[in-house]
């Protein structure tokens, strides 16, 4: 009688699951240790497991595509910068108008300070796109398909946005899995379209720029460019909830129209 070895596809989710148990276990302790408390840290352990797992497999770190080739990767990373972009500024806009609040205009522009921005949260976005649509997505999606892979990707990506030190209420965690998976979601559809990381790279730095310049609730009152005043009794996490849902909806129906060939820009 012969015994059955296990089929790609097993060996796919037992190489994700080892994958994202060893980085939530990096993060606990990176929690405990405050020096480890770092994206490079993050980053550094998933660069290590994805570089480990691809040449097992034979290949290596650039097959997930993270590296611009032609002018059409960088095309698709500022597009996707230019619509992360807007997006926020159109879902904040509407949250300002909801709350009934009023934005000034603070008069300080420091480029010192913007350019250094820009490179915090584009070395952010390159970092959760590489650990989460990167070994681990592409794997699942060739083993599974594209809606199993994303749905799947959210519930690391909710928790790798949580405290893990901190105790939260299950409701707290259904809407960061919630607010969290919808974008993970929409990253996913970039990389689906394309076949490549540029274009959710730009999107997610597009969208975590945008949102470290206008603030949009009592939290966040103010930033080097705005001043947010409200009055915290008309305030309502709803009316940040449902803008940012309506919008990430219309952008993966957008990004999903977009005449985009992934066939097209794999030989680009």
């Amino acid at each position: 009688m012969s015994i059955k070895t296990s089929s790609p596809v097993f060996s796919a989710w037992i190489k994700v699951a080892c994958y994202f148990l060893i980085i939530i276990a990096a993060a606990w302790l990176a929690s405990k240790i405050e020096i480890l408390d770092s994206i490079f840290f993050y980053f550094g352990i998933a660069l290590l497991l994805s570089y480990l797992l691809l040449r097992a497999e034979g290949k290596s770190l650039l097959s997930l595509g993270f590296k611009p080739e032609n002018r059409l990767d960088l095309k698709h990373f500022f597009v996707g910068l230019l619509v992360g972009i807007v997006a926020l500024l159109i879902s904040g806009g509407i949250t300002i108008w909801l709350n009934g609040s009023r934005l000034e205009f603070t008069g300080r522009i420091d480029p010192v300070f913007l350019i250094i921005l820009l490179l915090i949260h584009l070395w952010s976005s390159f970092a959760q796109e590489f650990t989460y649509r990167g070994y681990p997505f592409q794997q699942l999606l060739k083993a599974y398909g594209p809606w199993v892979a994303q749905l799947a990707i959210t519930l690391p990506f909710a928790v790798m946005h949580l405290k893990l030190n901190t105790l939260i209420s299950w409701q707290q965690f259904l809407m960061t899995w919630l607010t969290t998976g919808i974008g993970s979601i929409l990253y996913g559809i970039c990389y689906l379209k394309t076949g490549k990381l540029l274009l959710p790279i730009g999107l997610h730095l597009g969208w975590n720029l945008a949102q470290a310049l206008l603030p949009r609730s009592p939290q966040e009152s103010k930033t080097m460019l705005f001043t947010l005043t409200q009055d915290e009794r008309l305030y309502h996490p709803t009316n940040v909830l449902l803008p940012y849902l309506g919008v990430s909806i219309i952008m993966m129906l957008i990004i999903s129209n977009m005449n985009i060939s992934r066939a097209e820009s794999l030989k680009a």
